[in-house]
Formats: structure tokens, C-alpha cells, sequence
């Protein structure tokens, strides 16, 4: 055996902490942060800190496997639970958490980069900025305040959205780097905050596509299958996306919906009463996420209307690259202007404008695309442009490298 040169030293991996907000026991955390950070954890040191939902918690199986995965890959796990309520002693609590609990990890592991999901986890920022020296990037995922003000009615002289107002220029100004979902948004971010453009990236939300795909075989039904997929409030016009179904009801009476929501029948019946639709065909399910693929390449058409507003320019569902993987075109609003550039000019579905009319040629243009057979094609193409796992984790090993 021979003996290594004694100036030749192992290279360390460049540590990095990331601090989310959403449980990677839920379908969300696990695809749009653990998936990436797997990818990463072969040539960074990860230490996660994740904010977990007491009923996921409580699921030992799932906990188990996720587990299981951290440690395979590598990677600190650091599993703290999300007390539930707005105000009072559980809301204190997770403060506490999103402030020190970083400040711990801190101390033990002196990570070379923190990079946040979203605004809570930048609470401990200032303090940490203070204690120590690391680069800090800032993955917004929305504006976040403005999304409470837009969906969940906060106002504008409320205390809670003037502290997080303030917190987001404080962020946006401390970040080494930026990540947005959408052009729309960067550009928006570079005039307001006078910040650098190439300080800021836009990386899309993912899709793993071993688990979203185009089917085998086409699956078509005798009937125009709609899908909805997600939740049907909030951010969210369900009344709009029935008065489309109403709309294409005119010109073809064989229409199903199916809908795959977390939503009580009884919910959805009273929104199908309130819009003239108690006769119409649908199902309603809330599936499992290794479950979803089977029931979406299904789909003729996923429909959904987002309500428009200021804060909607930083958004990009999930669903819609899902979607697009599994071969299925979208009918959706002109939300922003990046799903103008995804949908209508690369050719994988229509923007409609929901308070209009749905004409004859409106619908003939629509069966084009859905009877189009390289339309499953064309959209699988368009995810893997615009929403591959792949291409999203090498731009964040690019901005981790650089850091």
C-alpha cells in the first residue's frame, strides 16, 4: 500500500443548511425539497431542518422511509414539529423554533450557506448574520405576505403584514442569491428591491420523471374527461372552472370531471348545485402521491382558473409540470406571463379568459389539441424543458458552487 503524500488532503464538501418550512413528509416537501437535496447530498454536506405536521408524524411508516432516505443520502435531518394555530402559546413555540433552533445547528455544524424556503425560516437571519458568516440565499416561493393579503384577506395595516413586509426587504437585500418560480417574478424583484439580475435565478417548480410520465397507451374514454387537480379555494376561483364546465357543455354533453381533491362530497356537490351542474358526471377522490400518475394520464384536459392579483406573477403549481410530464394539455387563465409562454406558444393547451365567452371556435380548437396525436408528446417535451428534476437541482449545485 502506499502511502499518501502528506500535503494531500481529502477535499471537504461545502456545507450548506437548509431550513424548510414544509414537512418532507408531505408530498410537497418531498418533491420540491428532498428530491433536490438527494441530488445534492453526493457533493454537499446537507443539514435540513424541516417543520412537520403532527398527523404526518404520526404516520411511523412514512416517517420510517423518510428517514431512511436522509440517512442513505447523507443527509442531517433535523425534524421539528409544527404546532398548528395563528395565535397563542403554539404559534410562540414555532417562532421559537424558526429563530434558534438554526442558530443550534449553527453552532455545531458552521455551515458555509443557509438557504431558506420561503419567509419564515427568515426570521433567524438577522440574528444569525450577526453570530456568524455564511452566504445566504433566499428561495422565496412567492410573495409571501402579499399571498396571505390576496388569499387569506390579511390587510394592509394589519401588524403581521407590515412585520413581514419589512422582513422581506430585509431578505431580499441580505440574499447572495435569489430563486424565483417565474420571470414575471424576477423582474419584479430586480426593480423593486434594486436588485442585481444576475444575482436572482428562476428555477420552476419539479418533476421527477420516474414518477410522472407518459402512459404505455393512450387512454382515452368514450366520454371528454376534465381533470382538477388540487385544492379548490384559497387560491383559487372553483366557480369559474364550473362555469367552463358549463361553457363546454354546450357543444359536447359526454363531459366527466374528474376531480382529485382532499374537498368533502358534500362540498363539491353544493358548488355543482350553486352552478346548474347536479347532473353532470364526475368523481372525486383525494389520492395518495405515488398514486397520482395512474389517475392523471386519464385526463383529456387538466382545467383549473387561478384568481388573479398581484402576488400570482410569482407562482407556478406543481401540477402544471406534472401535468404536461403525463402527456395531458392544460386549459388554464392568463395568470402571468411565464404560463402564457408554457401554454399558448409552445402549443400545450389554451389560455382562457374565464369571464369571457366559450365560443364555437374556442371549443374546435380545444378538440384539436386534445384529438392531436402528438399532443402527449408535445407536452411531455415542454415539462422536460421547463420543469425537469434534473435541470432544476444542477442550477442550484451551479449557485451552491459559486458560493
Amino acid at each position: 500500500m502506499h502511502n499518501l503524500p502528506k500535503n494531500s488532503t481529502k477535499l471537504k464538501k461545502k456545507s450548506v443548511l437548509y431550513i424548510s418550512p414544509d414537512g418532507i413528509l408531505e408530498p410537497l416537501g418531498d418533491s420540491q425539497v428532498l428530491k433536490y437535496l438527494e441530488n445534492l447530498s453526493g457533493e454537499f454536506e446537507i443539514n435540513l431542518i424541516s417543520f412537520e405536521k403532527k398527523e404526518d408524524l404520526n404516520n411511523r411508516d412514512r416517517f420510517r422511509s423518510l428517514k431512511n432516505r436522509c440517512d442513505s443520502s447523507n443527509i442531517s435531518w433535523h425534524c421539528l414539529k409544527y404546532r398548528h394555530g395563528i395565535f397563542g402559546f403554539s404559534q410562540i413555540i414555532n417562532i421559537l423554533n424558526f429563530v434558534f433552533y438554526p442558530i443550534y445547528v449553527m453552532i455545531i455544524k458552521r455551515c458555509k450557506i443557509i438557504h431558506i424556503r420561503s419567509y419564515m425560516p427568515g426570521l433567524s437571519i438577522p440574528i444569525l448574520s450577526i453570530i456568524f458568516k455564511f452566504k445566504f440565499i433566499f428561495d422565496i416561493r412567492g410573495f409571501w405576505a402579499d399571498e396571505k393579503h390576496d388569499r387569506l384577506g390579511w390587510s394592509k395595516n394589519s401588524n403581521k403584514y407590515k412585520f413581514f413586509k419589512t422582513l422581506e426587504k430585509y431578505l431580499f437585500k441580505k440574499a447572495d442569491v435569489v430563486v424565483t418560480l417565474t420571470n414575471s417574478s424576477k423582474k419584479y424583484i430586480s426593480t423593486k428591491f434594486n436588485k442585481s439580475m444576475d444575482k436572482i435565478h428562476m428555477i420552476r417548480t419539479c418533476v421527477d420523471f420516474q414518477e410522472f410520465n407518459l402512459p404505455e397507451k393512450a387512454i382515452r374514454n368514450t366520454n371528454l374527461t376534465i381533470g382538477y387537480l388540487g385544492t379548490i379555494d384559497t387560491a383559487y376561483d372553483f366557480n369559474k372552472f364550473l362555469k367552463f364546465i358549463w361553457d363546454i357543455r354546450k357543444f359536447n354533453k359526454n363531459i366527466e370531471i374528474n376531480l382529485l381533491t382532499k374537498s368533502p362530497n358534500k362540498q363539491i356537490e353544493d358548488y355543482l348545485k350553486k352552478n346548474n351542474l347536479s347532473d353532470v358526471k364526475y368523481i372525486n377522490q383525494f389520492l395518495e402521491r405515488d398514486q397520482l400518475h395512474a389517475e392523471i394520464i386519464k385526463f383529456d384536459l387538466l382545467a383549473f382558473c387561478l384568481k388573479e392579483n398581484f402576488s400570482i406573477i410569482a407562482s407556478m403549481p406543481t401540477k402544471i409540470g406534472e401535468s404536461l410530464a403525463c402527456g395531458v394539455p392544460i386549459l388554464c387563465n392568463s395568470f402571468n406571463e411565464d404560463i402564457k409562454q408554457i401554454i399558448q406558444d409552445e402549443g400545450v393547451g389554451e389560455i382562457y379568459d374565464f369571464n369571457g365567452s366559450f365560443d364555437t371556435d374556442m371549443y374546435k380548437s380545444l378538440e384539436l389539441k386534445i384529438n392531436d396525436r402528438n399532443i402527449a408528446v408535445k407536452c411531455n417535451e415542454v415539462a422536460r424543458k421547463e420543469f425537469s428534476l434534473e435541470s432544476g437541482t444542477l442550477a442550484y449545485k451551479t449557485i451552491y458552487q459559486a458560493q
